[in-house]
Order: structure tokens, then C-alpha cells, then sequence
């Protein structure tokens, strides 16, 4: 049996900020992204920890059949009885309702204690799991020829290369993705002799391929080799200049699956990636899916871009409820649905929602994660189906088989539809935009999310995207003005996207202008609270902003220029602090134009509250009684007592403020009961104890 352990990260938080100041053009991080050194530096796990879990593995009697340069995933193989000894499971065979036969444990497998903290999962255990295509597929002999059915020039109609960059406006637009490396994430093989057929056909350079094997996979094409074809004819189709295409091939298994991303990952070539193949986010599961967000962040850190296709199966990605697909449900993953295009004379004209009629027939796919909560970048917006969750898909672009691509594979012509036309398609746009950036000194695009949102907020989205807003449905939610889960933000608007993501281009030029953003006012009424241990902000929102930073000193005036927190959409922050000091804070409104001046000063000293810090004990005599306690802060001193524990109506009290308090009382009678209550007070606050008793000698 072969299986992987993956390790959490290290550093999440500070990874988790550093990922918002480097998407914030307003930040000094903005674009900084970081090498695969400096990510495993400051956020793989330790070597320690990677040594403890081989050392454990081997333990157990397992083999190590792979290592990753971040640590994350361990790659082991044993025996199955050896499996089922090391985790007090038993491995049984299954069949799904499909036919498919898998195998599982019969329950959870568990590790000690002693090694738990270094381990966030298994995953290859259950292979129940199987990745699929999300395309659909016509030869193009068969393909019928009545409007809208079909919209391209090429064989049966299927559109071309040409007919993808004139319909979405690329035409006019030089960038062709020369000097991007573009990578596919694959789990199946493909003949390269298809490949060349399609670019010598359609006269387009033949872009290089590289593969990449991983896990001993055979790169052999199997049934899912359309998808892998149809993928490189696209990207080449709409990135035909592009330094080459990696095709990283691994095994259709759950470990696989992960190797291969994280592979992707640690090679940190490609800046533009997609993916065509998924799985239900149900069926996942949350060990798989939270070792996969790993991988995404370290792409995000590293400003690699990945495009996900949202699945075919429109709402519903699992085939029977409301549901998304992973990896497109994925927060560092941009999710790509699906729409059918509508042509005028080859131009433009429209997009509506892809939707066939049932769910067999084909829909792009769209809705609400049930693991995700919603994202930054989609907390502000009014159309989304969740307020909670995280909203699919992204963005979209033409995916109907009706109007679909014309692909050449197995030595014929076919038209292919799907979320998988889509995704890398999106893909290779973003080798064009990269080629602008690099052109204009900026750095590549990264995760594209950010700024998508940005410009979908912003007054240019109406030439910038085609936004699908007929109310036409992907078997449930609609497609409504702006962002829905039906289509996302739209298709892009080729040329004056580009220009928006790449605002330094030259050679890109487009008749329309992107709006002009000022930088937000600085926030007004920046107020203070106190706590135990905390500060509590609150402030008035400032027209414009999309997110506050958070600046923090121990002097008035002295919050200096670096934020101690950055990305707060609200406009309230509680700042976790030292109880005992004054702190001085000032506050920052951003958006894409740059950061606000800095808010009015607030101030505030967190001081934890008046409380016993010990019991209360005496030393008992025959007509005294010397009574003591301790508290945290100083503070006054006072006994109340008496011989009915209903009336202490005698006292004694020391005003002086001390954290060791004793008092004692005298004159008491012999052999008697006394009842007594202590307490103290420092300001306005106050502790009293229970009522004890003692008994004098």
C-alpha cells in the first residue's frame, strides 16, 4: 500500500499576513513574492520534524519511497497487514454504487500523542476517490451545423484558435505570452503527435512541451487522455509565444493528486497553471483538503497563478445536491465556470449561463463551499449566495460543447465543451498578461483573486469583463448584474482586461481607459478600550477603502510606519497586548490607489482585572485570629465577621494598597465560632471572598 503523511506548516499566521501584504498594492510588500528557499525557511515544517515522522514511519515498518524539498508530504509504502498493525484498522474492500471497487479502513487511523503535532493527515489510505475530467466531447463529423450551433470556422464548426482571440477581444493585442513558462496539472498522457497536427493545422508556433512524471507514472495516454490534449492545443491555442508548457502527469489517486500539485509547487517555474480535473469537496475530505490548501498557499506566496475549472455538473458538482468542486472551491485557487457563447459576424455579441438541462447534460458549475469560509476578497459584495462561505466560481469563459473548441486527438477532429475548455484558456490569458507586466517592470499576476475582485468592484468592470446578467441559471443560482455564482465576474474582455492587469503595458493598447482610483481619507473618530490583555479599535469607515492597516506604539506618536495588522475589512480590530502598558494606536484606510494619512491618536492601558491570587488561611489563637490572602493588584484590605454567618456586623480594614494582605483580629472570646468574609478594593473594582469560619482555641 502506498500512502503519504503531510505536515502542517509552520508560521500560519505570519504566512497568512504576508500573503495579504504582498497582494496589497498599497503595502511595501506588494509583488514581493517569495523563492522556494525563503518559503521553506520561514514557513515548511522544521527538518526536526520531518526526521521525527520518518523515524516514526520506519518505526511502524514502513518504506519512504518519496521526499518533497518543502516538507510537507511524506511518501510511504508497506504492507497491507503492516498498515493495518500500525494504525489498529483493518483495510477492506468496497464497491461504490458505480461499480467502482475501492479499498478503506474501517475506521479513522490515529497516531500517538508523542508524534500527533508533526502530522496533519493521511491521505491514500481510502482510494475511493477518483479525479475526473470535467469536458465533454463530439466528433466533429457528427457535430450538428444549426445556429448557435456551431460558432467557429474550424472543422464541424468548432472554434479556433482565431476564433477565440477575435470573439474575445485579442485580436488587436501584440502580447502572446513570449517569455511565460504555462503548466498543466494532468493525471493522464497524451500523444504528441495530435499536439503537432493541431499547430501545424492551424499554423501556430509549436510551443515545447516538457512533461513531468511524478510518482513513476508512465505519461502513457488512458482514457483520460482528451482532457490532457485539448488542455495544451488551448493554451497554446490563445499562448502561442510561450517559452513552453510543463505538463506534470502523476497517478488518478488521492496521493498522486497531492504530489503532483505539490511538485508544481516546489519547482516554481510556471506562473500560470491550470487545472481541468476534480473531485466533489465532499468527497474529499478535510485531511486531503486542508494538505492541498497548503500547496496553494505556498503557489500564492510564490506568485504562481492557478485557474481550476468549477466542474460540469452545474450546482450540482456532486450529482445530487447543492454542491462544489474542489479544487476550484479551493481560497488560493481561482474557480473557472462555464458559459455559451453568442457570436455576431465572428465578433462578440453575448454569454449566457451554460446550461444544457440536466445535470448528465452538462452545466457549469457554481455555488457555496461547505468548507471554505468566505474569503476577503468577497466579504464586501451584496450578490453572493453566501455571506458566510466561500462563493464558486471566480470567473468564467465559454465551455457549451454547442459552441465549443475544435481539438484534434487520436488522429481526428473533435469539438470539445466543458469547464476544462475554460480553465486553460484563462490560463494562457495570463501568460499574455505576464508578458506585459514583466515588459512594464512589474512582477507576474500571482493569485489572480485580488485584483479580479478589485476590478469587479471598480467603475471599469463593464469593459473589462463580459458580465452574464440574463437571469439564465447553471440548474440553480442565476446570472445577475455583477458577481454571481452562476458565472463569476464573466469572461474577460481580452484587451482591456489585459490593460487593467498589466497597467504599465505599452504595446497593449485598448480604445477605453481604465477609471482613475484616488487613495481613500484617513479614518476619522479612531477610538480606544481597555480590556484584560486586549485593546479594542473602532473607527469611522472611510469612503473608497477596501482594507485598513493597524499601526501601534508604546509612545505618543511613536506608531512608526510598519502595520501590526494589515487587510481588516471592518472597521473595529481588538489588538491582543500586555496588561500593565499604555499603547498608542493610529489607523490606515487602503485601496488600489495607495494608503490614506494616518487617522487621529487613541489610546489605552489593558490591565488585567482585581482578583484573589490565593486562598485565604490563618493562624488561629485563643483570642486573635491573624487572617491572610493575596491578590494580583494592590489593593485595600478588609475582614468582615461575626458569630452568625447572617451577620458580619463587626469589621476591620487597612487602607494601604498591597498585594500581601494580613490583618488581625483581636479580642475575640475562647471556644467560640466565627464566621468571616475578606475582600479588597483598587478603584472601582472590588473582590470578596466566600464565607469562611474558624474557631478559636
Amino acid at each position: 500500500m502506498r500512502f503519504s503523511f503531510t505536515l502542517p506548516l509552520r508560521n500560519q499566521q505570519a504566512l497568512d499576513d504576508l500573503l495579504r501584504r504582498i497582494y496589497d498594492p498599497a503595502d511595501p510588500l506588494y509583488g514581493h513574492y517569495l523563492t522556494v528557499p525563503q518559503f521553506i525557511e520561514r514557513f515548511a515544517p522544521s527538518v526536526a520534524d520531518y526526521e521525527a515522522v520518518k523515524r516514526y514511519a520506519r518505526g511502524l515498518g514502513l518504506t519512504i519511497t518519496g521526499t518533497h524539498a518543502n516538507r510537507t508530504v511524506l511518501d510511504v509504502a508497506g504492507p497491507a497487514a503492516v498498515v493495518e498493525a500500525a494504525f489498529d484498522v483493518q483495510m477492506h474492500q468496497f464497491q461504490a454504487h458505480s461499480g467502482h471497487s475501492f479499498f478503506a479502513p474501517d475506521r479513522e487511523p490515529g497516531v500517538p500523542n508523542a508524534i500527533a503535532s508533526c502530522i496533519s493527515g493521511m491521505v491514500g489510505l481510502d482510494s475511493s476517490a477518483a479525479w475526473h475530467t470535467h469536458s465533454h466531447a463530439a466528433r466533429a463529423t457528427d457535430a450538428p451545423m444549426a445556429t448557435p450551433y456551431q460558432i467557429g470556422t474550424g472543422p464541424g464548426g468548432g472554434m479556433t484558435p482565431k476564433d477565440i482571440t477575435t470573439a474575445y477581444n485579442l485580436g488587436s493585442v501584440s502580447a502572446n505570452g513570449a517569455g511565460q513558462t504555462l503548466a498543466l496539472f494532468q493525471l493522464d498522457g497524451y500523444t504528441p503527435s495530435d499536439i503537432a497536427t493541431y499547430a501545424s493545422y492551424y499554423g501556430l508556433r509549436a510551443v515545447p512541451l516538457q512533461n513531468v512524471l511524478v510518482d513513476s507514472f508512465s505519461g502513457a495516454p488512458g482514457s483520460g487522455a482528451g482532457e490532457v490534449t485539448l488542455d495544451i492545443e488551448l493554451q497554446m491555442a490563445l499562448a502561442p509565444g510561450a517559452s513552453k508548457i510543463m505538463v506534470y502527469m502523476g497517478p488518478n489517486t488521492s496521493k498522486g493528486v497531492l504530489d503532483t500539485y505539490n511538485r508544481i509547487a516546489t519547482d516554481n517555474i510556471a506562473k500560470q497553471i491550470s487545472s481541468s480535473w476534480g473531485l466533489s469537496e465532499g468527497e474529499s475530505g478535510s485531511s486531503f483538503l486542508n494538505s492541498e490548501n497548503a500547496i496553494f498557499r505556498q503557489m500564492a506566496a510564490q506568485g504562481q497563478t492557478v485557474y481550476a475549472a468549477a466542474g460540469d455538473s452545474g450546482a450540482y458538482d456532486n450529482g445530487n445536491t447543492l454542491s462544489v468542486d474542489d479544487p476550484a472551491s479551493q481560497p488560493y485557487v481561482t474557480g473557472v465556470g462555464g458559459t455559451t457563447l453568442y457570436l455576431s459576424s465572428g465578433s462578440y455579441n453575448r454569454e449566457s449561463t451554460w446550461n444544457a438541462g440536466t445535470i448528465n447534460g452538462g452545466a457549469g458549475g457554481g455555488g457555496v463551499s461547505a468548507f471554505w469560509p468566505i474569503p476577503t476578497w468577497q466579504q464586501q459584495l451584496g450578490n453572493v449566495a453566501s455571506s458566510v462561505m466561500r462563493n464558486v466560481p471566480d470567473v468564467a469563459l465559454n465551455s457549451d460543447p454547442g459552441t465549443g473548441y475544435s481539438i484534434y486527438f487520436q488522429g481526428k477532429w473533435w469539438i470539445y465543451g466543458g469547464t476544462s475548455c475554460a480553465a486553460p484558456l484563462w490560463a494562457a490569458f495570463t501568460a499574455r498578461v505576464n508578458q506585459q507586466r514583466a515588459a512594464g517592470g512589474l512582477a507576474p499576476l500571482g493569485f489572480a483573486n485580488p485584483v479580479l475582485y478589485q476590478v469587479g468592484t471598480g467603475t471599469g468592470y463593464g469593459t473589462t469583463f463580459h458580465d452574464v446578467a440574463d437571469s439564465t441559471t447553471n440548474l440553480y443560482y442565476p446570472a445577475i448584474t455583477g458577481y454571481d455564482n452562476a458565472t463569476g465576474w464573466g469572461s474577460f474582455n481580452g484587451a482591456n482586461l489585459l490593460a487593467a492587469l498589466a497597467p504599465a503595458s505599452s504595446s497593449t493598447t485598448s480604445t477605453s481607459t481604465t477609471p482613475t482610483v484616488t487613495a481613500p481619507a484617513a479614518p476619522a473618530g479612531l477610538k480606544a478600550s481597555a480590556g484584560n490583555a486586549t485593546v479594542a479599535l473602532s473607527w469611522t469607515a472611510s469612503s473608497g477603502a477596501t482594507s485598513y492597516n493597524v499601526y501601534r506604539g508604546t509612545a505618543a506618536g511613536r506608531e512608526g510606519t510598519t502595520p501590526v495588522r494589515t487587510g481588516i475589512t471592518a472597521t473595529s480590530f481588538t489588538d491582543s497586548v500586555a496588561n500593565g502598558a499604555t499603547y498608542y494606536y493610529k489607523v490606515a484606510a487602503v485601496n488600489s490607489a495607495g494608503r490614506s494619512a494616518l487617522s487621529n491618536e487613541a489610546y489605552a492601558t489593558p490591565t488585567a482585572p482585581l482578583a484573589f491570587s490565593s486562598g485565604v488561611y490563618g493562624t488561629i489563637g485563643t483570642t486573635s485570629a491573624k487572617i491572610q490572602w493575596s491578590t494580583n493588584l494592590a489593593s485595600s484590605s478588609v475582614i468582615r465577621y461575626g458569630t452568625s454567618s447572617g451577620s458580619l456586623t463587626k469589621s476591620l480594614s487597612s487602607s494601604t494598597l498591597v498585594t500581601s494582605h494580613v490583618l488581625t483580629l483581636s479580642s475575640l472570646a475562647r471556644r467560640t465560632i466565627y464566621y468571616f468574609q475578606v475582600s479588597s478594593s483598587a478603584g472601582s473594582s472590588t473582590v470578596t471572598s466566600q464565607t469562611y469560619y474558624f474557631k478559636t482555641q
